[in-house]
């Protein structure tokens, strides 16, 4: 028979963290007993390194190893991992939409930090969300160059592609003369960036250039001269 005069025995502990990129996180930490009960507390930290400081404390005085749960908001859970993990914890990660269908299945249609961490904490009694293991910094570092490239080349893309718009806009007649070439375009304006002094340009220099940047062209001759009526 269970001694009533003893207390009870901490077996697990769970926390859900409600991740902020520039407000303070929320934090609902579960604790499970020997005898059947449960404690919630919650409490928040900010995101920064005294606030990341504070977090691994908190977590590291829990007596059992704490998993943390968390949703991929931006970055964020990097750090969040890492404070997890000096405190002896285990961070594990689940989708966005998931955690939203879990949300409305327990709280309806009520929102807020404080009841999206708490939501996190019941996570892993639905879903199975595997530990989040972290890269290697290279690992990170390269996959933030790949994403910042690939944001480069298509704000690249998407200027080039304006600027070609307003020069169809500004200058049609010119714009028609270069016959949907790009390069003859972009060498011809590079040289005679003024329309004036296109127009007023030798024509042996203009056609020496067209020819230089045209492909597949028999008469580039009369291409030149068509460019250089059209700026006149």
């Amino acid at each position: 028979m269970q001694d009533q005069d003893k207390p009870a025995v901490l077996v697990r502990a769970v926390a859900g963290i409600d991740a902020a990129i520039t407000a303070r996180h929320h934090i609902a930490l579960r604790e499970f007993f020997d005898d059947g009960t449960e404690h919630l507390s919650r409490f928040t930290v900010d995101p920064t390194l005294a606030g990341l400081e504070r977090l691994s404390q908190r977590l590291a005085a829990v007596p059992a190893p704490v998993t943390a749960i968390v949703e991929p908001t931006s970055m964020t859970w990097l750090a969040l991992t890492l404070a997890v993990e000096r405190a002896g914890g285990q961070m594990e990660m689940i989708g966005a939409r998931h955690s939203s269908r879990l949300r409305g299945a327990i709280m309806g249609k009520n929102k807020s930090d404080v009841i999206d961490s708490e939501v996190l904490t019941h996570a892993g009694e639905i879903f199975d969300p595997p530990r989040l293991v972290l890269a290697a910094p290279g690992q990170l570092a390269l996959r933030r160059a790949v994403v910042r490239r690939a944001g480069a080349v298509i704000d690249g893309n998407r200027y080039w592609r304006r600027l070609l718009s307003l020069a169809r806009w500004a200058f049609p007649d010119v714009w028609a003369a270069f016959a949907g070439s790009e390069s003859t375009a972009l060498a011809v304006l590079g040289r005679w960036p003024d329309l004036r002094s296109l127009a007023s340009a030798r024509a042996a220099t203009l056609t020496a250039v067209v020819a230089e940047h045209t492909r597949d062209v028999a008469d580039t001759p009369a291409r030149a001269t068509a460019i250089k009526t059209a700026a006149r």
